[in-house]
């Protein structure tokens, strides 16, 4: 490409990653070198805040004073016919090609990072997009594949995603345009100068940088920590005299067990998965413990509205949030949580024969559904939100005689006694039973549906177990279970099973 040619950018860009902002600097190099520029935009939300597509056009200047008339140029980038892709993440790239922007004479600029689009994030199992796909789609289609961790780069650089991606463009040489006239766009711009230069720097160095060699490495041996918090270290000591091969997985459920509530009920959660290990063996390299300690703990540290308060008083995700948004120490931010419980998660938190009265009894569901029936902001970061989300965090003490820690727990044994029944027979299938937990999840609606769907498929397991190989079976049925929010794909599977039980009968 030369400065006699006409050069077409894309820029796939998500909302409120600066792709307005990075489509003027594109604007303002043009002009500055000597072209004739046009830039359009056509907004969407097809993922996360809404994908952008913005487009800029340059033509030379000295072909159209030659030529006595001024260019027609497009509003939209035409399919085969891009010479530069600009992607803020690599399902922009993805997106990128599959519209056909991306052809032998393109080079294409992505980020690796992931920003998880909401599809991805509210799947009920892991919905995450296959990226190697894309990586091999680029390097088929593309004249030329650029790459590099622009998110790491915003890290280190404390700047924005549009100076990173800017300065990678003027790296990757696809432009016959110096770094000196890139830069002198951002210092004429007057805004931010040197941060959006150590942006444009990091991005510059990021895309030139060789790409290193991956030497797969032998993963690490996990070693259980010598000292605890005094309360904890009891607990430490009966975890390491399990079998190693339980220690990681044990450990991390037992860090989460104990956050939920306290070390006792960390203890509760050792008495647990120490039956299990006692009838597992070296032989099975204990895949049936490691597959409960995981599972186990995240069920123990079920989801209540006590729960749901603690995690969001928490100075650290405060922090997190200042972080997230760049914020000066200045500067305020403001954080609203948005509450709806049902009368479910009201009961969920009182004592077990309280709640029993008033979920058997319409009139006191229909009084409390009436004070809860809208849902509110609450501003925790002001006082009078924060003191009552506080309070409700700390009614830890009052868990152990609640409603919900009843019906969780007498699950939780129900479910352990499911699996001390099958592993004998069918060591596998065992294993399947253990992870159906992980339909189980959050609170609300979202809790009600996985319970159902893990139900389902427990009163499933007699004429599962009968079948050939009904490990496969199991896992088919959670997998059914995850497909549809509906629980229609589910019905469907354990429709197939029901009829094949009568076949066989």
């Amino acid at each position: 490409m030369n400065s006699n040619e006409p050069i077409k950018i894309a820029i796939n860009a998500l909302g409120g990653q600066g792709g307005g902002v990075l489509t003027t600097w594109l604007v303002e190099l043009g002009k500055r070198t000597g072209y004739i520029v046009q830039s359009t935009s056509v907004p969407g939300v097809a993922q996360r805040t809404g994908a952008t597509v913005y487009y800029v056009e340059y033509f030379p200047e000295q072909l159209a004073q030659q030529a006595k008339q001024q260019p027609v140029m497009a509003l939209m980038p035409t399919p085969g016919d891009v010479d530069v892709v600009l992607c803020s993440e690599i399902i922009e790239a993805g997106r990128a090609i599959d519209r056909g922007f991306v052809s032998d004479k393109t080079t294409l600029i992505s980020s690796t990072h992931r920003d998880y689009a909401i599809g991805e994030k509210i799947g009920m199992g892991d919905d995450r997009v296959n990226t190697d796909i894309i990586y091999q789609a680029a390097e088929k289609c593309a004249g030329r594949f650029v790459t590099a961790d622009f998110s790491r780069c915003v890290e280190q650089s404390g700047s924005i995603i549009s100076s990173v991606i800017f300065g990678a463009l003027a790296g990757s040489g696809a432009m016959p345009i110096q770094r000196e006239d890139f830069e002198a766009i951002i210092v004429e711009g007057k805004r931010a100068v040197e941060t959006n230069l150590r942006g444009f720097d990091a991005g510059y160095t990021a895309v030139q940088a060789p790409q290193q060699e991956v030497v797969e490495e032998a993963p690490a041996v996990f070693v259980l920590p010598e000292k605890a918090a005094k309360a904890v270290q009891p607990l430490l000591e009966r975890l390491r005299d399990m079998p190693a091969q339980v220690h990681e997985i044990g450990f991390l459920g037992l860090k989460k067990v104990v956050d939920h509530h306290d070390p006792r009920y960390g203890d509760l959660f050792l008495d647990r998965l120490s039956k299990v290990i006692a009838s597992d063996s070296a032989a099975n390299e204990f895949k049936l413990s490691n597959t409960v300690a995981k599972h186990l703990s995240l069920w123990m540290a079920y989801e209540d509205t006590i729960r749901v308060a603690d995690l969001k008083t928490r100075g650290t995700r405060f922090e997190r949030f200042r972080k997230d948004v760049r914020a000066d120490d200045q500067q305020i931010v403001e954080v609203s949580e948005y509450l709806h419980p049902r009368v479910e998660e009201i009961c969920d938190m009182l004592p077990a024969g309280l709640a029993d009265k008033l979920l058997a009894s319409k009139t006191a569901r229909k009084m409390i559904a009436g004070i809860f029936s809208k849902g509110r902001k609450v501003k925790t970061t002001r006082l009078p939100g924060f003191l009552m989300m506080y309070c409700l965090s700390g009614l830890k003490f009052m868990r152990r005689s609640s409603y919900k820690y009843r019906e969780e727990n007498q699950r939780i044994e129900n479910w352990l006694g499911l699996i001390d029944t099958h592993h004998a027979q069918d060591y596998a299938l065992a294993v399947e039973i253990a992870a159906l937990q992980r339909l189980i999840k959050g609170y609300g609606d979202t809790h009600a549906r996985g319970l159902k769907n893990f139900t389902s498929i427990v009163d499933a397991i007699p004429s599962l177990a009968q079948q050939v190989n009904a490990a496969a079976g199991m896992n088919a049925l959670q997998q059914a279970a995850l497909k549809t929010e509906d629980g229609s794909a589910l019905e469907s599977a354990l429709s197939q099973i029901s009829d094949s039980g009568s076949a066989a009968a």
